[in-house]
């Protein structure tokens, strides 16, 4: 049995390097730069408990080309939403007919995105929960280090098989007959993504200032207001419970610690993936995020203020690197 990640970033990259570890023969499709460093020095995928898949040099292969889909029995797809298109025309170009498609990808759409591109495979929602960080080994490989709690979320009627080859992922896998719930409690949480890349700081010290907090609170408290006009039913997923969130947030530090310490546990060097593309100058998922808060509440009349303006300061940032705004610079004028 064998599995391609199209699209091996950190979170691909992670997924393909602990399903490898664990006998199941995995090729990453990803640019030049992981393959030269997986050729170099191998690849180490870490979970938040430490526990390390360690691979040595050349492992697992690593392709600049979807060409390998053509002999796969599954294919995730882990690219960022921007470039489900592209992904999904890759897949069509080389996979059989029938091949299952499991989506790995932040936002709402991009499983429907990819039934539309793949009408002959059948595509299988799924959500990775937590972050995922790259780093360097001393030997030159890849080290990729999980950084936040949280399970792997999959559509329970994957094909069991898909379900058993996450779970020797070695973090928990939550299997949920409401996948779009599931989405959009992450969506809620992923609306910190766009605080941090403007912070520009590490998610743990941001999430210590209780300016930026406030902001985030007030972000989320919209897309509750939007979800319940709209009769939307966030699934919680983990530890973490999306609905207590706005409440919590805002508390005074000693407060918030000691509420939240342990909901979640935050690596000190952890930042959003947002971050990570601000900080390359690449194209941001913003608008399959809080892009998502500021459309469904233009459809129900609700106004969402804060969201469109994180909205609108992530795609205004000029640039690689964060503008490494305050907290006031967050809120609408």
């Amino acid at each position: 049995m064998s599995v391609v990640v199209v699209g091996a970033g950190c979170i691909g990259g992670w997924v393909g390097g602990r399903l490898a570890a664990a006998g199941v023969p995995v090729t990453l499709i990803g640019r030049q730069t992981l393959q030269a460093a997986v050729a170099r020095g191998g690849l180490v995928a870490e979970t938040l408990g430490g526990d390390q898949a360690r691979l040595g040099p050349g492992a697992p292969p690593v392709s600049l080309d979807a060409s390998p889909c053509q002999d796969a029995e599954l294919i995730i797809v882990s690219v960022k939403s921007g470039a489900t298109q592209e992904a999904g025309a890759l897949v069509r170009r080389h996979a059989p007919p029938g091949t299952p498609v499991l989506s790995l990808q932040n936002g709402l759409r991009n499983p429907e995105r990819l039934e539309a591109l793949l009408p002959d495979h059948p595509v299988i929602a799924g959500m990775v929960s937590f972050n995922v960080v790259w780093g360097d080994l001393p030997s030159g490989g890849v080290y990729l280090r999980q950084t936040t709690s949280g399970p792997i979320a999959i559509a329970q009627d994957a094909p069991p098989q898909v379900l058993l080859w996450m779970q020797q992922c070695g973090v928990h896998v939550h299997a949920s007959a409401n996948m779009r719930g599931v989405q959009w409690a992450k969506l809620i949480l992923n609306l910190n993504n766009a605080v941090n890349a403007l912070s520009g700081l590490p998610l743990k010290a941001e999430l210590s200032d209780r300016g930026y907090r406030r902001v985030l609170a007030a972000a989320m408290r919209e897309a509750w207001t939007v979800l319940d006009a709209a009769g939307v039913k966030p699934e919680p997923i983990g530890r973490m419970r999306p609905r207590l969130a706005p409440k919590i947030l805002p508390l005074p530090d000693f407060w918030f610690r000691l509420i939240a310490a342990p909901m979640i546990k935050i690596d000190p060097e952890a930042r959003s993936s947002m971050a990570d593309d601000v900080a390359r100058g690449r194209r941001t998922e913003v608008q399959d995020i809080n892009g998502e808060v500021v459309r469904l509440g233009a459809d129900v009349g609700v106004p969402t203020p804060v969201n469109a303006h994180l909205v609108k300061l992530v795609e205004g940032i000029e640039g690689p690197g964060s503008p490494r705004l305050s907290p006031d610079a967050l809120w609408p004028s």
